[in-house]
């Protein structure tokens, strides 16, 4: 299976090569439209200013997918503007939020982000190396999927405190991308993303009302980009 896997992939490549003539330098404009996966590094979930206590969610690294739309004026060929979703699900392991004295609050689950983003993109657009720098605005739709558990005198209670919730977000971009053919291009990149994700109010345990959760992560990137 592996080996019919690679001469699928050669394949495609070589008909890529044969039909699509090498990219000149003048190129690099008018609308494109790009696919991409990465894994997060580093993520960071952390109460925000408004809490009371201090502290650090459990989030672990995963995957990330997006799609992107976008143009490249040709009296602005330096630039490029465009329209980004990305989505990714990272596990929320067991963190204790709220503790006093032996007694704690602990919160483990899943969070999905879906992210919109407008980013402005400054790039060389000379020759097969396009090496670019840029920043998004946008909005981040996030549903998260926890449960906090409370031990008090020790009784144990639990109750779901997941909430759906849209915040602004932003990111800085930047990376390097190769063409391999006149219409295609390969982006290798960085995002460092941030954005806010919330818990709701539950009556069965002691928990603040809508706690805020400012979320970053770092993002290494692979992608493909067809330019029309």
């Amino acid at each position: 299976m592996k080996k019919v896997a690679n001469y699928i992939f050669i394949f495609t490549l070589a008909i890529l090569f044969s039909v699509c003539p090498l990219k000149s330098a003048s190129a690099q404009v008018g609308g494109y439209i790009g696919i991409w996966g990465g894994y997060t590094i580093s993520p960071d979930a952390s109460s925000g200013a408004d809490h009371y206590s201090d502290f650090n969610l459990d989030i672990q690294e995963t995957w990330v997918v997006g799609a992107k739309i976008g143009y490249t004026p040709p009296q602005l060929k330096y630039f490029a503007f465009e329209f980004e979703y990305s989505y990714l699900k990272p596990d929320i392991n067991s963190s204790v939020i709220d503790w006093y004295g032996s007694d704690f609050v602990a919160v483990e689950g899943d969070v999905k982000l879906n992210n919109f983003m407008f980013n402005t993109i400054v790039k060389y657009p000379q020759g097969r190396f396009h090496p670019y720098v840029g920043a998004g605005l946008g909005l981040s739709y996030t549903d998260m999927s926890a449960t906090a558990t409370q031990r008090i005198s020790g009784v144990t209670s639990s109750a779901s405190v997941g909430k759906d919730y849209t915040s602004f977000a932003w990111q800085l971009l930047t990376g390097i991308e190769f063409d391999i053919t006149n219409n295609l291009s390969v982006d290798i990149g960085y995002h460092y993303f941030a954005t806010e994700i919330k818990f709701e109010n539950a009556a069965e345990i002691y928990f603040e009302n809508d706690t805020k959760i400012d979320f970053t992560t770092s993002m290494i990137t692979l992608g493909l980009k067809f330019l029309f």
